[in-house]
């Protein structure tokens, strides 16, 4: 876990107020976790079928 990466990119553009460097590291984080939500709903039709049928 000691390899630097976009929390620490993030944390470096923050210190030096770089936006671009922030908005695009904060719009990947928010596509992300709107990907991992669209999977994980689509996931769990086939998991429960009570899902399914409503």
């Amino acid at each position: 876990f000691s390899l630097p990466g976009m929390g620490l990119y993030l944390v470096r553009a923050l210190e030096v107020r770089d936006f671009p460097i922030i908005q695009s590291v904060v719009l990947l984080i928010a596509f992300a976790f709107a990907l991992v939500n669209l999977i994980v709903d689509l996931l769990y039709g086939f998991i429960d079928p009570r899902i399914r049928q409503s």
